[in-house]
């Protein structure tokens, strides 16, 4: 079976892709957590998290998916290139990125101008380097706030996007993406 690969960097949001994590443990799908090294990555709210494997040394073919989380800040992320060179390495596979995680996608040229949802508004990110024929077709938080997308994700080719308050819808769409259907009533949604 293959792994999905989970990129943690600092200040990542551990909610947004908890129920993702356990939707993989449920189906017994391995998961491969990767860092830009193998020191402790610290979360949002507190949680330290070791990293499996780092970035710069690993068997993509042992991979069908990549799943990227949000953060408090991910400036740090987006400027990282080997970051998004690990990202690209993804591109033709099913990858799931949620809240701010989408903007690493744009950076790594596979969702420009492409429809996608991202918890942040265009005008918060021009200033770092995203142009407005990147961000065309992205729905924003103030979006998402004024007319809500009812599946509470966008599906792009291989890449599901979302924002941070449809975590579970997104979850189960992944899963989903990648050959698990676990109820919508396991997490609580009907």
């Amino acid at each position: 079976m293959k792994k999905t690969a989970v990129l943690l960097y600092d200040s990542f949001c551990n909610f947004e892709i908890s129920p993702a994590l356990e939707i993989l443990a449920l189906a017994e799908k391995p998961i491969t957590i990767f860092g830009i090294s193998k020191q402790a990555i610290r979360s949002e709210d507190g949680l330290s998290v070791i990293p499996d494997a780092t970035i710069d040394n690993f068997d993509l073919d042992a991979y069908d998916s990549l799943i990227l989380p949000g953060a408090m800040d991910i400036r740090e992320a987006i400027e990282n290139k080997k970051i998004i060179d690990f990202i690209k390495k993804f591109d033709g596979k099913t990858i799931g990125a949620i809240s701010i995680a989408p903007l690493l996608l744009v950076r790594a040229g596979l969702l420009n101008g492409k429809p996608f949802m991202a918890g942040v508004n265009k005008e918060e990110i021009f200033e770092e380097g995203f142009s407005e024929s990147d961000l065309a077709e992205m729905v924003s938080w103030d979006d998402n706030i004024n007319k809500p997308i009812k599946d509470g994700y966008i599906i792009t080719g291989n890449i599901i996007t979302s924002i941070s308050y449809n975590f579970v819808k997104w979850a189960l769409a992944f899963g989903k993406m990648v050959g698990i259907d676990i109820p919508a009533k396991t997490f609580g949604i009907q």
